[in-house]
């Protein structure tokens, strides 16, 4: 998932105690002639089509993560981190969530009833390897074994196709220790990519014969920023970009090595009549000036964009390794079509979630502004989240994919909305995003809403509700309800359409119900 309004906050403070810091001439910019001032984010038009369609075989999912439905991860940096007093909002536990593994019929039933054709879960490491010694002696938790694998017979009888992630944010306590956030953690352990290559490589052995759709990593930059320069997420040592972007880059090693693991161990066809795939689910993002007529916001949007949406996938998928993110390939450590990066993603993941304003007033080091995920000076409707709607920025962000010339999923999008009255416009235009795509030429071959069910929203607990059918917490029998986007979801998926009349028929968005994050 995304960052929340801690981000804007952190980023400032990074600005202003970084030496990395530089404060623009005051004279430099200014308006251009006839220029107005201010962003240029609209609200939403649609195009004139009467229909949106969906080519035959086009995949209508939705997304989960153990950590956000799953309990008794005792043993995850994540349980760790929400006992910690003042780390999650309300003080909510994972725990107290869906239980997913004592609703295994009820989740693929609710899979069933939306129409769904294809379900996006991780199974976590820290169940399958409680301790180190389980994991260097290879001795896997049978019982977590035996989960997943009841789970994937499941989705097998109803006919929806598993793809499965095999880091979603949640990590080994002993691998990122909260109580040592100074120290190397994660992904900036040396350890981890060969300890990440290994993982993969036995989750590829035993799950291979039911899954063909692998994602390594779950929103690399999102895990990032939130353990470094927010703090909301462990191991939790704010406002360090160099340190961040140290991880990032062995990150990518972890990936690389993770790839090339799943490629060697799975080798069976799940039934999809294909190889293997290994992707990422990369969260991309529409930068926007905060002020178009402002230079220096302008090219800060551009540079934002480059690091946060191309940085990555140009080297997975060109071998392009530009080691200080400047946009060129000619510092001492950069490297173009580099053999050991290139080609390690068979498709494009996509999460998307909205848009970013970027301002220049405090320069960050590499992107040279503060982006803003969320309460945004715009007039567009928001979610619970306070994050803008901003539909037609998935058309455009499925655009800037087509050089990579690969095939793409939306393996996240979604919306909190406690009260159900945005969740279904939000579905329908997003989803009408997508066919548009689909006509300028993008290779999209599916759709993962997010989420099947209401979760653990990380540092906001359990008040965002995503899910596309909700979840009675206060009820020993975690009842699943549809939502009224269920229904949508599924005469979409049947029909494999959306018409405008369907659209123009649903409410205009409400007022969100906000979900702030801990105080």
């Amino acid at each position: 998932m995304a960052l929340n309004r801690a981000v804007v906050a952190a980023f400032l403070v990074a600005a202003c105690s970084s030496n990395d810091v530089t404060t623009p001439p005051t004279d430099a910019g200014g308006e251009v002639d006839e220029c107005k001032p201010g962003s240029r984010v609209t609200p939403y038009v649609r195009d004139k089509a009467a229909e949106a369609t969906f080519p035959a075989g086009f995949l209508f999912g939705a997304a989960s993560a153990g950590m956000q439905i799953e309990k008794g991860l005792t043993h995850a940096d994540w349980y760790q981190w929400a006992n910690v007093p003042g780390k999650v909002a309300a003080g909510d536990k994972p725990d107290n969530g869906p239980d997913a593994f004592a609703h295994i019929e009820d989740d693929v039933n609710a899979l069933k009833a939306a129409g769904a054709n294809a379900y996006r879960f991780s199974i976590e490491w820290s169940r399958i390897y409680p301790t180190r010694a389980s994991f260097d002696s290879n001795t896997p938790d049978k019982a977590g074994l035996d989960a997943y694998h009841a789970l994937l017979t499941a989705l097998k009888a109803a006919g929806i196709r598993p793809m499965v992630t095999l880091h979603h944010f949640a990590t080994p306590d002993y691998l990122d220790d909260i109580t040592k956030p100074r120290e190397p953690q994660t992904f900036e352990r040396d350890e981890m990519a060969p300890m990440f290559g290994e993982w993969c490589k036995r989750m590829g052995k035993e799950f291979g014969a039911e899954v063909d759709d692998w994602i390594t990593i779950n929103e690399p930059l999102v895990l990032l920023v939130g353990a470094y320069l927010v703090g909301a997420h462990p191991p939790g040592p704010p406002l360090d970009i160099d340190r961040m972007f140290n991880a990032a880059k062995k990150l990518v090693k972890a990936h690389v090595a993770g790839y090339r693991a799943l490629h060697e161990a799975d080798t069976v066809d799940a039934g999809t009549g294909r190889a293997v795939a290994v992707s990422i689910a990369k969260h991309n993002r529409i930068f926007v000036p905060l002020d178009h007529c402002e230079e220096r916001d302008v090219e800060a949007a551009k540079k934002t964009d480059y690091v946060w949406n191309q940085w990555m996938y140009n080297a997975l998928v060109f071998g392009d390794w530009d080691d200080d993110l400047d946009g060129k390939l000619d510092g001492p450590n950069d490297k173009k079509a580099d053999p050991a990066l290139k080609g390690t993603v068979d498709y494009i993941g996509v999460n998307y979630y909205g848009v970013s304003t970027v301002d220049a007033t405090l320069q960050l080091k590499f992107i040279g502004g503060v982006p803003a995920y969320d309460h945004l000076p715009t007039d567009l409707p928001k979610t619970d989240m306070s994050w803008d709607i901003y539909p037609h920025g998935l058309r455009q962000v499925l655009n800037q994919l087509k050089p990579y010339k690969l095939p793409v999923y939306i393996t996240e999008n979604g919306t909190g909305d406690s009260k159900d009255v945005n969740k279904s416009r939000y579905l329908a235009e997003h989803l009408w995003e997508v066919s548009g795509a689909i006509r300028d030429g993008v290779d999209v071959r599916g759709y993962y809403y997010w989420s099947l069910t209401d979760n653990f929203e990380w540092d906001r607990g359990f008040c965002p509700r995503f899910g596309l059918f909700q979840i009675d917490y206060a009820s020993p029998a975690k009842t699943r309800k549809p939502t009224r986007a269920a229904a949508l979801f599924k005469q979409i998926a049947e029909q494999k359409k959306i018409t405008a009349a369907t659209i123009d028929g649903l409410p205009a968005y409400a007022a969100p119900t906000p979900c702030p994050g801990p105080r």
